[in-house]
């Protein structure tokens, strides 16, 4: 039902086009709101950052870009990401993604830590986080700010899937 392509440095037009322009898909992103090409091209560097870090494109079936999921790799540990056009939410897009990347990290033998966060109100991520297996380990205390939300940080839970 979805593919998974990789993304690269130089697909700030796709990302802004396919689901970067609409403020909606940032009520629970740590990103600002792109207002354009740039700003996308400005989260792609930040995406890559970590040399090991991996991103991906969601893919729906019919051939649209429906969201993104990503991997940022530190030493031993992979932070998950993700985030769903809001046309396409609710059909498991998120799920069936974040299921193939831990899939993928699993493989890595220098990864003993896959770990995501997620607000406290945003029962549709806990809910994926569940669905692939990660535990709830805790709350983070004003972990994170969500500009399209306000400047204020906020507590998130703390899920992990450890081998």
């Amino acid at each position: 039902m979805i593919d998974l392509k990789p993304v690269s440095a130089s697909d700030a037009k796709l990302i802004f086009d396919s689901w970067g322009r609409y403020p909606q898909n940032f009520a629970r992103l740590t990103a600002r709101v792109f207002t354009d090409i740039g700003d996308a091209e400005r989260y792609l560097s930040r995406l890559f950052s970590a040399p090991a870090s991996v991103a991906f494109h969601i893919v729906e079936r019919g051939g649209a870009v429906a969201g993104i999921v990503k991997a940022t790799v530190t030493e031993h540990r992979a932070q998950v990401g993700y985030v769903v056009h809001e046309p396409f939410r609710g059909r498991g897009f998120a799920t069936r993604a974040v299921d193939a990347l831990v899939e993928r990290l699993e493989h890595q033998k220098s990864i003993s830590r896959i770990w995501a966060t997620c607000a406290l109100d945003n029962p549709a991520s806990i809910r994926v986080l569940e669905k692939c297996g990660f535990e709830r380990e805790g709350i983070l205390k004003n972990w994170a700010v969500y500009p399209a939300l306000g400047d204020r940080a906020t507590d998130n839970y703390s899920y992990v899937k450890a081998r």
